[in-house]
């Protein structure tokens, strides 16, 4: 294991960063498009559940970087988790906007531009602290000597 003393990192491993990054991003991605498309854009509202998708990205992030993980492990982590919880959310307005229409009534877009709002912001803070704890964690039993197997989807 190639473990560096954490002062000579930079803050973050940018590699290991995209990759997990873009790991859990197509899992959810892709089956909220598939259902989308089958005619259930609802499956959107599931993305609070997504949040949970965070803890095996800091994990990852932590495993790819093999020794490496930054300076700061929980907030390189908690960077990809918000991110994720970003993008997660960005995708919950794109499936809303185009397969839940919610008409020309003002009060329902009121309430959609609420819900679209508290998904992107409660996304990024809830994903952040979730991937940053797990990347710490990992981070924490790595330096203790144990081998970290990347989570991977089947």
């Amino acid at each position: 294991m190639n473990q560096q003393n954490h002062t000579d990192q930079p803050v973050l491993n940018f590699s290991a960063l995209i990759r997990s990054l873009t790991m859990w991003l197509l899992v959810w991605g892709l089956v909220v498009l598939f259902v989308a498309y089958q005619g259930q854009p609802g499956v959107a509202c599931l993305t609070p559940m997504a949040w949970l998708l965070a803890l095996p990205a800091g994990w990852n992030y932590v495993a790819f970087s093999r020794g490496n993980p930054g300076r700061q492990p929980f907030l390189a982590g908690a960077i990809l988790g918000a991110i994720l919880g970003l993008l997660y959310g960005l995708l919950f307005l794109g499936v809303a906007t185009y397969g839940m229409p919610v008409g020309s009534d003002p009060e329902e877009i009121a309430k959609m531009q609420n819900m679209v709002i508290f998904m992107i912001a409660a996304g990024a803070l809830v994903s952040a602290l979730l991937s940053g704890f797990m990347a710490y964690r990992a981070t924490f039993l790595q330096q203790r000597g144990q081998a970290l197997p990347v989570i991977s989807v089947k």
